[in-house]
């Protein structure tokens, strides 16, 4: 657990994992695909913070559709950059599948193979 900058509020808060935002703003994401939720929370977020929360629901969205689609496509095919997607992996908002040979991270700790993060359950517990 380390602390950081809410992208939205500017406020600092214990992060774990997840968007970096507070738990305040946190809240204001949708909790389901209901239309009428996410044009609640888009109101109420900043430009910036909107538009990459924007971005991330369509790639999620694109991920699960699209389970076995490599790195290169999910950016090309939603506009983004693939450090921006690898970000996201990193930041445990996404996951590669099992089914990903060779999209794998290594614990920073151990070298373990993980499927997000930074680190492996078993070293991010110790």
């Amino acid at each position: 657990m380390e602390v950081r900058v809410c992208k939205n509020c500017r406020r600092l808060f214990k992060y774990i994992y997840g968007p970096e935002l507070c738990q305040d703003c946190i809240k204001m994401l949708p909790k389901d695909n209901n239309e009428k939720n996410d044009q609640k929370y888009i109101k109420t977020l900043k430009p910036l913070v909107k538009e990459e929360e924007e971005k991330f629901i369509k790639v999620k969205d694109f991920v699960m559709a699209h389970p076995r689609a490599s790195v290169v496509q999910i950016a090309e095919a939603n506009e983004i950059t693939p450090t921006k997607l690898l970000e996201w992996i990193r930041d445990e908002r996404l996951e590669f599948s099992e089914d990903s040979k060779y999209a794998w991270f290594e614990c920073a700790s151990c070298g373990t193979k993980i499927k997000s993060g930074r680190l492996c359950n078993r070293c991010k517990y110790k």
